[in-house]
């Protein structure tokens, strides 16, 4: 079944969520478009400008200088034969990560539609973010290509003439935030536990050493003969998709259950196997006797869990992170659009606390915009009430 790819253009976000029969697995972050220009770290799939700042034979490449607070990487077998000093175009595999430097590659023109990359090809200015005030939904079409190619489906005509003059194809439907529902899929995204049926979940863990994934049978250990391989198969359905839809690449461990015979063991193997590549590149490892398995993915983005939340203490979603100012903002906006778009005729108001209220007050082109797609029809209050970085919607 042929992928879809929406992208939502909302008020504060940009949002693409790559769907497979109807369910999202996979999601792509960019600006609001109008906010490209928007100073920014570069990201997955940037185009930057840097300058070659020191060869590095030993580590098989070149430290290369980008204009961000640490060097990026440009391996040999990139491509590139660059002197240090000299300025080239490149493209960002890997952003920075756990306070290492991002990951370039030579070979960037490939990855983009020929206009765009004829508008990007200039070797002037060096180092900076040569994609800066690309447009944002045409960024999301081209990161979304490595997953297979997709029908694209906009919510604005806007987008659609954008896309269009990068010799993009897509179609309109106003409702693309709505079904499936992104903001859903989002909120899904960062709990720590996915069901997989009858009582049974997936619980994640994301540490500085890997992910670890275990599956717990729950309720399920009642509802079969040789529960354990019952459940390992669902989970063995959904690992995949729910690792690509969380973002997780690198050492990923899985605790399935101890599957009950060698030939259970087999046919575990197997039906990992068997799903689908693209939606989730990895290396599977060994599956243990006891259900164990290890497999590495390419950790080219941040995680979900690494783009909302920031380190804070014991106050989080998991032990030492809680939300970002920036992310909660961007839910609440994109739930008041949400509301504004279902329903008409409503006046919607949003409750929040100072540290929230004033942040959207430094972003009053997401309020314009919200005024210019729907009319006046919104009130922010200040709720004391509310703990930090947490919103009400309501009808007002």
């Amino acid at each position: 079944m042929k992928p879809v790819l929406l992208i939502e253009c909302g008020a504060a976000e940009t949002i693409g969520a790559l769907t497979l029969a109807g369910e999202i697995v996979k999601l792509f972050f960019a600006p609001a478009r109008g906010d490209e220009l928007a100073p920014r770290a570069p990201g997955h799939g940037d185009i930057v400008l840097g300058r070659i700042k020191k060869s590095a034979p030993a580590l098989g490449g070149a430290f290369v200088d980008i204009g961000s607070n640490e060097e990026a990487f440009l391996p040999a077998k990139s491509g590139a034969a660059l002197h240090e000093g000299a300025s080239a175009i490149f493209r960002v595999v890997r952003p920075a990560l756990g306070g290492k430097g991002a990951i370039l590659d030579a070979d960037w023109r490939n990855a983009l539609p020929e206009a765009l990359a004829a508008a990007l090809a200039k070797t002037e200015g060096a180092p900076r973010l040569l994609s800066l005030g690309a447009d944002s939904a045409v960024m999301i079409a081209v990161w979304a290509q490595p997953f297979g190619s997709a029908s694209i489906v906009v919510n604005r005509a806007e987008t659609k003439a954008a896309l269009a003059a990068s010799g993009i194809s897509s179609v309109v439907d106003e409702g693309v935030g709505d079904a499936p529902d992104i903001e859903e899929a989002i909120a899904q995204s960062l709990e720590l536990e996915a069901p997989i049926g009858d009582g049974a979940h997936m619980g994640f863990a994301e540490t500085a050493g890997g992910v670890v994934v275990d599956i717990d049978a729950g309720g399920a250990s009642n509802a079969a003969r040789k529960p354990n391989d019952r459940v390992n198969e669902r989970a063995a359905q959904r690992l995949f998709r729910e690792l690509s839809r969380r973002s997780v690449g690198g050492r990923v461990f899985v605790d399935f259950l101890p599957p009950s015979s060698a030939a259970a063991r087999q046919r575990l193997l197997g039906a990992l196997r068997s799903q689908d590549i693209a939606i989730y590149e990895r290396r599977l490892g060994k599956l243990a006797p006891d259900g164990v398995l290890d497999l590495t993915a390419p950790r080219r983005d941040l995680s979900m869990l690494e783009r909302a939340t920031e380190w804070f203490g014991d106050e989080a979603i998991v032990a030492g992170r809680r939300l970002t100012l920036d992310w909660t903002a961007k839910r609440a906006v994109a739930a008041i659009e949400g509301r504004l778009r279902r329903q008409p005729r409503q006046r919607i108001r949003l409750d929040a606390g100072d540290d929230l209220l004033e942040y959207l007050e430094q972003k009053q082109q997401w309020r314009t915009r919200l005024i210019d797609r729907y009319g006046a029809r919104l009130e922010f209050r200040r709720q004391q009430r509310l703990p930090p970085r947490r919103f009400d919607v309501a009808e007002n």
